[in-house]
């Protein structure tokens, strides 16, 4: 890896947030498409590189803004046009690399902390979840 920018690595709170959806949205995501993959701490933790922002964008551009359903989507990511695909996977390579490097817990934020964060976050979703109930 000497040689290469270290590429940022996103929560999947602030992954969603970069690119305007709910965390649950991702979650459900990377059920409907092989493509979205993030990788996962030793907790179970999701990380999102900057290739799968942009898969993630490239996804929600598809449903959101062309109108195409899932499976419609799922079958442009698939097609050989569709070259976000490759540039993810090549970016996804690279950052796996990365992780792999890196402390899975920094010395500022201790697994605590993470846990802490990550019940934050549902607990918001859920708070959301409910108001749309009611």
């Amino acid at each position: 890896m000497s040689g290469q920018s270290k590429e940022k690595i996103y929560k999947i709170g602030q992954a969603a947030k970069l690119v305007g959806l709910k965390s649950y949205v991702l979650r459900f995501w990377e059920g409907e498409f092989e493509q979205l993959e993030p990788i996962r701490t030793e907790s179970g933790q999701r990380l999102y590189n900057d290739g799968h922002i942009a898969l993630i964008s490239r996804i929600k551009t598809l449903l959101h803004d062309e109108g195409l359903t899932i499976e419609g989507a799922r079958k442009r990511l698939d097609s050989p046009e569709d070259i976000t695909v490759d540039v993810f996977q090549d970016a996804g390579s690279l950052a796996s690399d990365a992780v792999a490097q890196m402390p899975l817990f920094s010395h500022e934020e201790s697994r605590e902390e993470q846990n802490k964060e990550v019940l934050r976050e549902i607990r918001d979703e859920l708070l959301e979840l409910k108001k749309m109930l009611n």
